[in-house]
């Protein structure tokens, strides 16, 4: 976001909890980090716990905009503002999906149902407060704009997210990798590479997806890619041991790299029920590889049935497994084509930034004719409270 607000002739900072306390540019933005323990769980994300600190980087920066990146502590912190900027919330992860209603399922099983209507209820009490006091809340997809819209969240918009696709593609298509990745596998006619990407973690379900590819795995031979890194890192490389062939591979910033791990898999196996977008899925498809996907949330929005299978939310691994057995029994050549012919109609990441930006400004306007007939434009900065 940072090169794209630079690029317009805006100036964005960015606070959010860090080791240490430091100020630094990066990508065309002004990163502004306080001293933060680590997250319990997962030690990479940070708790952002300075509210002061947060609304004093607003009282100095004044800026036009505050963008809240998070429901929890920084919107607290956005809450209690004195007016002046915008206060924007972004929706950009979806803490109900991936804690709340795994919690609640596990409170139905011990027959404490009323505790857990209790907890989503309060839950969503929470969002509609957020929204409520915010000018905007903006979702990646019309889908979350619907479901946010029914909970009686005010003022949702959507501004579709997008993806770089000029350094993606199935031209990146790396024999020698495919070859690696396959191991001893690479003779066998029959066999199967997969691809899982993203944060290792329980509420990205990667385990479901090993349990169901062992199922795969007792008809055809598969080999498997894990890209990513996380807290059940060690947990699922026990777990993936019945497999034929594994490779785990950490997050990678090589653009080139990924792009060829993306074109050289013959699927990517996906689980998480709360995406609120899918960039791994969009770029995926984009590379000209097809996706077997659950039916729910941003992922299940992106896959369409040209290029891809779904399996219900609620399926286990003998479900995810049936899913990927439909798909390797399609033409692949279809699927190629087809996933292209998808990714096409993604929006661009500066098409988003322009979109955002341009929301921003006429947000900025509405209220300047509000309040006293004069014009505004978005030519200042603003600020971002991020929880990582």
């Amino acid at each position: 976001m940072g090169k794209a607000a630079q690029a317009a002739g805006h100036r964005l900072t960015v606070v959010a909890p860090g080791r240490r306390a430091e100020v630094s540019q990066h990508s065309g933005m002004r990163l502004v980090h306080y001293a933060a323990p680590p997250m319990p769980y997962d030690a990479t994300y940070r708790v952002p716990w300075r509210l002061d600190f947060m609304r004093r980087v607003v009282a100095e920066q004044r800026p036009d905009v505050v963008q809240i990146s998070s429901p929890f502590a920084p919107a607290l912190a956005a809450r209690f503002l004195e007016a002046g900027p915008l206060r924007v919330y972004f929706h950009h992860s979806d803490p109900i999906g991936c804690y709340v209603r795994p919690a609640i399922a596990r409170l139905t099983r011990a027959r404490s149902a009323k505790v857990a209507d209790c907890i989503e209820h309060a839950a969503w009490a929470w969002h509609r407060k957020i929204t409520g006091f915010c000018d905007a809340t903006v979702v990646a997809g019309h889908w979350l704009e619907a479901e946010l819209t029914a909970r009686g969240c005010a003022r949702v918009t959507t501004v579709p997210f997008g993806i770089t696709q000029s350094d993606l593609g199935s031209q990146c298509r790396d024999a020698k990798l495919r070859e690696r990745f396959l191991g001893p596998l690479a003779n066998q006619a029959d066999a199967v590479l997969v691809l899982i990407s993203g944060r290792l973690a329980v509420d990205k379900r990667q385990a479901l997806l090993l349990d169901a590819l062992r199922i795969v795995a007792r008809t055809r031979p598969v080999a498997l890619v894990v890209l990513g890194d996380g807290p059940e890192r060690a947990a699922l490389q026990l777990r993936a041991r019945g497999l034929d062939y594994v490779t785990f591979l950490p997050f990678t910033h090589d653009r080139a790299q990924f792009a060829g791990v993306l074109a050289s898999v013959d699927f990517l196996l996906h689980g998480s029920l709360c995406e609120t977008y899918g960039f791994v899925v969009a770029e995926t498809l984009a590379s000209g590889t097809p996706v077997v996907v659950p039916a729910a949330g941003g992922a299940g929005a992106l896959a369409q049935p040209e290029c891809s299978e779904t399996y219900a939310a609620r399926d286990g691994a003998d479900g995810v497994a049936r899913a990927v057995q439909r798909l390797l029994a399609r033409p692949k050549e279809e699927l190629r084509q087809a996933a292209l012919r998808a990714a096409a109609t993604f929006p661009t990441s500066e098409q988003h930034f322009a979109d955002l930006f341009a929301l921003y400004a006429r947000l900025l306007h509405e209220r300047a004719a509000r309040e006293c007939g004069a014009p505004a434009t978005l030519n200042a900065h603003s600020v971002r409270f991020n929880h990582t």
